[in-house]
């Protein structure tokens, strides 16, 4: 029991079953892709050396399904989950080093519903731990879950911007759905190409590309909010893998004009190859950037123990049931 208006109960479902979940990147359908802003020739480009735009820094977030939750009140039975994430910048130029950390919790509830926010107290001077109360529209199982997802995702934008904001060429993992019209180098960095922006005619220059190249700029027109695009390749997968292993989407703010949009393209491809990960230290390389697993293993670690932050959870709502 949080509040006397609602009664919150543990979800039997494991909050483990989280992990097997996809959620999809909240990428635009409609979307209409002009492919002629850059170059009047579809080709690959190969920049001769990218234009000094200050050390990469790389934004990434992590988040994690502490319990899931059932709230009973007026209205019928909302699913929730207390979750976690936590959200930090890695600045590299020679070594990589953790520059922003921030870690989070919220109790996030579907059909509308805000709990109250709670702290729930941890034993041995151990700090406590503060839920946010967080609402989703919908109510179903994985409505929390997005939830969560949503965000971590506004605070990863949000810090994105704010280094931008001081200088900088910065790397936000995913793309700039959250980051609306920030204005600054932030470049989202898309590692899973879900779908599919250009016609067969163009998309058969991605396997072609050579580490270094990318495609010419295209423009991404939705919304308020257009951006330019593009393809590289940071590394080659292994024979056995797809051949578009080791190609990535990059997109930026258009609002700063095609001549910043291409700097960034260009630096990317410059610069990225250097990052990219090894299969085996990573089940995700190529793509997930060497910086990005440092920093992702930092964040996990600052979110505390799982099995103790579900102890203290579950001590504190069998506290207030009986009490």
């Amino acid at each position: 029991m949080i509040d006397s208006g609602f009664r919150v109960t543990l979800d039997p479902w494991s909050a483990e079953y989280d992990a097997s979940v996809l959620l999809a990147e909240a990428e635009e359908p409609d979307a209409r892709v002009d492919l002629r802003v850059e170059c009047a020739e579809w080709r690959a480009v190969r920049p001769d050396g990218a234009q000094h735009l200050g050390a990469p820094c790389f934004v990434d977030g992590v988040r994690r399904v502490d319990h899931r939750l059932r709230v009973t009140g007026e209205g019928g039975v909302r699913f929730g989950l207390l979750g976690t994430f936590a959200v930090g910048a890695c600045a590299s130029d020679v070594q990589p080093a953790i520059v922003h950390e921030i870690v989070s919790r919220v109790a996030c509830v579907g059909g509308g519903l805000v709990l109250p926010s709670f702290e729930v107290p941890r034993e041995r001077g151990r700090m406590a731990l503060f839920f946010q109360g967080h609402t989703v529209a919908e109510n179903t199982p994985l409505a929390p879950v997005q939830g969560l997802q949503n965000a971590m995702r506004r605070a990863e934008a949000v810090l994105a911007a704010e280094i931008a904001e001081r200088g900088g060429l910065v790397f936000l993992d995913g793309p700039l759905t959250f980051a609306g019209g920030a204005r600054g180098a932030v470049v989202g960095f898309v590692k899973r190409l879900l779908r599919a922006y250009l016609p067969a005619d163009a998309a058969a220059l991605l396997p072609r590309l050579a580490v270094g190249e990318r495609t010419p700029l295209f423009l991404v027109a939705h919304d308020a909010h257009p951006r330019y695009s593009w393809y590289a390749r940071i590394a080659h997968g292994r024979v056995v893998e797809d051949p578009l292993t080791g190609v990535v989407r990059l997109e930026t703010a258009a609002d700063d004009g095609l001549d910043a949009a291409r700097a960034r393209a260009d630096a990317s491809a410059c610069l990225l190859p250097a990052f990219a990960s090894d299969p085996a230290h990573d089940p995700r390389a190529p793509q997930n950037l060497l910086p990005i697993g440092g920093l992702e293993s930092r964040l996990r670690h600052l979110m505390g123990d799982p099995l103790m932050v579900r102890r203290a959870i579950e001590s504190h709502l069998h506290a207030r049931a009986v009490a």
